[in-house]
């Protein structure tokens, strides 16, 4: 992208760019693990609950991310529930889709829409084909995120790895994201607040990168404020 090839597409991770959330699996508000470990009669208390909660997110996530492929929250909700169960009492899909839920509702309580994103995205949906590309483990879960705060509506498309299968930043979904929304890499530009995710690897397929996370070296990041200016000056690298 130059000043002969300005930014025709804006690619946005979701949380921690769009959004700011909590990152921790255990969120504040409510233990839904734990209740699950209640409903299934297991001795736990909370600490233990959330320990084998941990466990079997850690185990999947981690599995994820040295593969490249998307695990579910119901491969999740069905590992703790192994963890939790006596051996040969498996759960029932209706008490794990529970589980999901009662976690989730939990988990996006005290997600917040970031400051100006909502400016930055009415500003660029103006002139550019935008999209989000976000790494997630429930497939409505971004989208209704979304709709919660109204800013749905400036996206073309919403690229996720549960969907895709991929997971940033393995080529593929950016690849994706490129064929679904008629974007051409070297004149798209991918926002986001991980490094290896949303600057590093969009860089390896022939996008641009703005930073939005926390600053360190070699890492100056950009804020949604300035954004729109930026891309239209092609000042980003």
């Amino acid at each position: 992208m130059s000043a002969s090839l300005p930014a025709t597409h804006v690619f946005f991770d979701f949380f921690g760019t769009l959004v700011d959330y909590d990152p921790s699996v255990h969120p504040a508000v409510r233990n839904a693990p734990h209740e699950f470990a209640m409903r299934a009669g297991a001795g736990l208390d909370a600490s233990a609950a959330s320990d084998l909660w941990d466990r079997a997110w850690r185990e999947l996530d981690d599995a994820a991310r040295a593969s490249g492929r998307e695990c579910s929250m119901l491969e999740i909700a069905g590992r703790y529930a192994e963890l939790v169960r006596a051996p040969g009492q498996a759960a029932g899909e209706h008490e794990l889709e529970r589980l999901v839920d009662d976690y989730l509702a939990a988990w996006v309580a005290n997600v917040r829409l970031a400051d100006a994103a909502a400016e930055c995205l009415a500003d660029l949906a103006r002139d550019h084909t935008l999209a989000v590309v976000s790494n997630t483990h429930h497939p409505t879960l971004v989208q209704r995120q979304l709709d919660r705060f109204g800013i749905g509506g400036y996206f073309a498309d919403v690229v996720t790895s549960i969907e895709t299968g991929w997971r940033k930043p393995h080529p593929r979904i950016y690849e994706i994201a490129l064929e679904r929304t008629g974007g051409a890499a070297r004149q798209t530009l991918f926002v986001g607040d991980t490094w290896d995710a949303d600057v590093a690897g969009p860089r390896a397929v022939g996008m641009r990168g703005a930073y939005v996370g926390a600053p360190g070296p070699g890492r100056s990041p950009v804020a949604l404020a300035e954004l729109p200016a930026l891309v239209r000056a092609a000042a980003l690298p």
